[in-house]
């Protein structure tokens, strides 16, 4: 999905798709990030989505080959880690913010927020919900929350799978952003998923975060 970009990008995407005839593209103004991504997930025809941003990848080019050899078919939901990269690639050291979720992936676990980067979540297409685009910068958390109620059966890779490239739109509205983000907290389970989230981010700074899965 382009947003009807003039800086040569859609002269790359349209030499890629003619060197791969599955690639389908759109190249016109959106209302935001959201919008561009309901609109590639209305195109979208493959059995599972993965939403990547300009500036992110996965982790190595057979990441989808060893996830899917080693998931169970019947997964709807399959996750991973990711690490963050600058603009030139570089991995940086950041810890991350909330603990790494082991095991079935649920609901419950995101009740202070992000647990799992949205790169990382790879789903079933048919589960997946488009975004409320009433959020500008956290409808990826709302739209995470709307997809593990309808309880998924979810694998853990227990591995990277995504380079994110850091510094993206929500960091640079932190404020709008944190607001955003009470609010989905506060409609999907109440004031006490609130507390615990301040709670949380006050842990996480005084903890100095925590560790992340090491590159297998």
């Amino acid at each position: 999905m382009d947003g009807g970009s003039s800086d040569g990008t859609l002269e790359q995407i349209e030499a890629y798709a003619r060197s791969q005839e599955r690639v389908r593209y759109l190249s016109e103004p959106d209302r935001g990030l959201y919008d561009a991504m309901n609109k590639g997930l209305l195109l979208a025809q493959g059995e599972y989505v993965c939403f990547l941003n300009a500036g992110d990848s996965f982790w190595a080019e057979d990441t989808l080959e060893r996830l899917f050899a080693a998931a169970p078919p019947e997964a709807d939901v399959l996750y991973g880690e990711h690490v963050e990269v600058n603009s030139e690639g570089q991995i940086l050291s950041t810890p991350r913010h909330r603990p790494y979720p082991r095991g079935e992936l649920r609901k419950a676990h995101f009740r202070t927020g992000m647990r799992i980067c949205h790169q990382a979540l790879i789903v079933r297409r048919q589960l997946a919900p488009t975004y409320n685009l009433k959020y500008r910068l956290a409808a990826d958390l709302d739209w995470t929350l709307r997809l593990l109620s309808q309880n998924p059966r979810t694998y853990d890779s227990g591995q990277i799978l995504i380079r994110y490239l850091a510094g993206g739109i929500s960091a640079r509205r932190l404020r709008e952003y944190v607001w955003e983000r009470t609010s989905i907290l506060y409609q999907h389970f109440g004031i006490g998923a609130v507390l615990e989230s301040g709670w949380a981010i006050l842990r996480h700074k005084g903890l100095g975060g925590y560790p992340r899965l090491n590159p297998a």
